[in-house]
């Protein structure tokens, strides 16, 4: 793209756009991708998930000299092996993308093991930035990087940052500009000029004899296949693409359907291993053609040889200085990684956690009416002077208490379960509480990581259900989704479910304590059926303490969709019930009241308030503000709703994720679960 500007004597002259630049962030878990993130990109991020998957991908632009850069946030994965979903997108993104540069963000403090996944990238021969993140506490440990000599042996930059702080953010903005410009130069003239310096040590990148002689056959095969002039070897190099089949990785699929051609190179490779016509001594277990039992194979030679060289390279590069006592992070990370000091702090945090979200919510049902009062007052002055029972009238009369019950109860709950969550994130403290909620969980046959999604639930269910996957087994990620999808309130139930008490006088022990005991019940009976793995694998990241930008970025970014798709439905839905019960629509569902008081101890009106959990649960309990309840009603039916059916987006998931048949059970038993507790209160509880 270009754009003709006048320069300072009034000429013309041409200045290249950086458009069309895109920059994946690619590194393991845990080591300040996100940070890194919302230093280059601000607010304006994108966050949605992959075509044809339910990974989250975040894009967001890097503002430079020459013009935006696209960023894409990959998720973190520890190799390119496609064993997880997330390691499948960053490998089609990788693949398919068409990136022009690759940032790949290492830990410091764990350099062999971070290396690994540096040599599969350096594999692809895409233009790379080594960003060496957590300089500060690899120091702590009393280590001492040699920059020059790694960006020598890998042959690309090198930055050593701290993310958090800030330090070495502006080298990583300058090398983008500059990269930049040089590839928009590149590709609207005729230089052939490298982006970057990309020629890493031979010996980092070529395998053992017997590898190679493997690897150069299937190599010469493919560029014979697949010619240089169809344009797929940029992003797609023949050496790649070859190490790539003989690991036998699970996306081959994907690289059949993107080169048929190579169907014909699998068949006559194949029948030359079966001949003996190809070298080969049954050692490469992840060859796709290879036709020897797979149960014969050792490890993979290449990943074996690669994680050697890994290892070597963070020896050459790495020397440990003596350091005098013992860090202040340090010695907080003993005191809360020691089970008979950390389970108590942790706990103390969690419950501090929780009382938080309480008193901010107490402050907003004074702040928000008194806040909005001015404008309620004009509302409800004019709708005074409409005809009373007109449409008009009842129409604006319902709009003050369609604002005022989402921004007093469900904003700032939402809010605070935010602010929270993105706390103990960054500070490293959630993955600390799952290690803490291990024998707990285990208790529910569920390892101690489901305590993550369960967590984010209480904010939204919606991303809990996809939080699932870092669990072990589907067995897992089912018990937990039932769990969400049926006795847990997301915030926004949480907060109108409070206002209802409030309002009413309901019994919030026994509504919350209904919640409780079907929880534990329905967990132990799930994990009794599907016998989920619950062994607790997790990586635990060094403490730190937040940045105040990072946090802000992901309370924005997650309540950004709050206010564009679940607060215009709260204030809808507010107004329409009200307009639902003024206009007396809902009047006739009274003859239903001797049926529905019977059984449920409830009128008709409440049980529909029930259904309506089926759209939104939050906007159930909105139907129960509007009806005339005594306490004994508000509690019965508003427990109901607390385990009634799960709403349309958690729907969208569970069906996306596990299939139709584990949607329509999650229904059937929420069904079945809501009447069995409207019945029971109905039978306990004093008239």
């Amino acid at each position: 793209m270009q754009q003709v500007e006048p320069d300072e004597q009034g000429v013309a002259s041409i200045r290249y756009l950086a458009d069309e630049i895109t920059v994946a962030l690619v590194g393991q878990p845990n080591v300040g991708k996100s940070v890194i993130m919302n230093l280059l990109t601000g607010v304006g991020v994108m966050v949605s998930n992959y075509p044809g998957t339910t990974v989250e991908v975040t894009e967001g632009y890097f503002k430079s000299p020459a013009g935006n850069i696209r960023i894409i946030d990959t998720p973190g994965i520890y190799s390119l092996h496609s064993d997880t979903d997330e390691q499948k997108v960053t490998q089609r993104i990788l693949l398919e993308e068409d990136i022009d540069l690759i940032v790949n963000v290492l830990d410091a403090r764990n350099l062999s093991r971070n290396l690994y996944l540096t040599l599969q990238l350096l594999e692809l021969d895409i233009p790379m930035i080594v960003i060496l993140n957590q300089m500060d506490m690899a120091e702590e440990l009393g280590m001492e990087i040699d920059i020059d000599l790694l960006s020598d042996i890998l042959g690309v930059p090198v930055i050593p940052m701290v993310a958090s702080k800030g330090l070495g953010i502006s080298e990583l903005e300058e090398m983008l500009s500059s990269v930049a410009a040089l590839t928009v130069e590149r590709k609207y003239s005729d230089t052939s000029a490298s982006i970057l310096p990309h020629a890493p040590k031979e010996e980092i990148l070529t395998f053992s004899q017997p590898v190679e002689e493997v690897l150069s056959i299937l190599q010469e095969r493919i560029e014979e296949t697949i010619p240089e002039e169809e344009g797929k070897h940029r992003l797609h190099p023949p050496r790649a693409l070859a190490i790539h089949l003989m690991e036998h990785d699970t996306l081959d699929e994907d690289i059949f359907h993107t080169y048929p051609e190579l169907a014909e190179v699998v068949e006559n490779f194949q029948e030359d291993l079966a001949n003996g016509l190809t070298p080969c001594e049954n050692c490469f277990r992840g060859c796709a053609f290879c036709p020897a039992r797979l149960e014969s194979h050792p490890p993979l030679a290449t990943c074996i040889e690669r994680t050697e060289k890994a290892r070597q390279i963070a020896l050459k590069v790495v020397t440990y200085k003596e350091v005098e006592g013992t860090s202040r992070r340090a010695r907080i990370e003993k005191f809360l990684d020691t089970p008979s000091t950390g389970i108590p702090a942790l706990l103390v945090i969690m419950i501090a956690s929780f009382k938080i979200i309480f008193v901010v919510l107490d402050f907003a049902e004074a702040f928000i009416p008194w806040a909005l009062g001015p404008l309620i007052d004009v509302i409800i002055s004019f709708a005074n002077t409409l005809p009373e029972g007109s449409l008009p009238q009842i129409l604006i009369s319902a709009i003050p208490e369609g604002i005022l019950l989402p921004f007093e109860v469900v904003m700032p709950t939402m809010i605070s379960i935010y602010l929270i969550m993105a706390i103990l994130e960054d500070s490293g403290l959630m993955p600390r509480i799952a290690v803490m909620m291990d024998r707990i969980m285990s208790i529910l046959k569920l390892p101690g990581q489901a305590i993550i999604p369960i967590v984010l639930g209480f904010g939204c269910r919606a991303p809990g259900v996809l939080a699932t996957r870092i669990l072990p087994d589907r067995s897992s990620r089912l018990v937990v989704t039932f769990l969400l999808a049926i006795p847990i309130p997301c915030a926004a139930t949480l907060g109108i479910v409070t206002g209802v008490a409030n309002s009413f006088g309901a019994n919030l022990a026994i509504i919350y304590g209904s919640v409780a005991v079907v929880f534990l019940l329905l967990a132990r009976i799930l994990a009794r059926y599907l016998k989920p793995d619950y062994d607790l694998i997790i990586e635990i990241p060094p403490l730190q303490i937040p940045s105040l930008n990072g946090v802000g970025m992901k309370v924005w970014v997650r309540f950004e969709a709050f206010f564009k798709q679940v607060l215009p439905v709260l204030v809808l839905t507010s107004i329409g019930v009200k307009v639902l019960l003024d206009s007396g629509v809902l009047g006739g569902l009274s003859k239903l009241d001797p049926f529905t008081k019977g059984l449920f101890g409830i009128s008709g009106q409440a049980l529909v308030a029930v259904a309506v959990t089926v759209i939104q649960r939050y906007a159930a309990p909105m139907v129960l503000l509007n009806l005339p309840l005594t306490a004994r009603e508000a509690t019965i039916a508003t427990t109901m709703i607390a385990l009634s059916m799960p709403c349309l987006p958690v729907s969208f998931l569970v069906l996306k994720e596990f299939g139709w048949k584990t949607l329509l059970s999650i229904f059937s038993l929420a069904i079945l679960i809501s009447m069995t507790a409207g019945i029971t209160l109905n039978l306990l509880l004093p008239v």
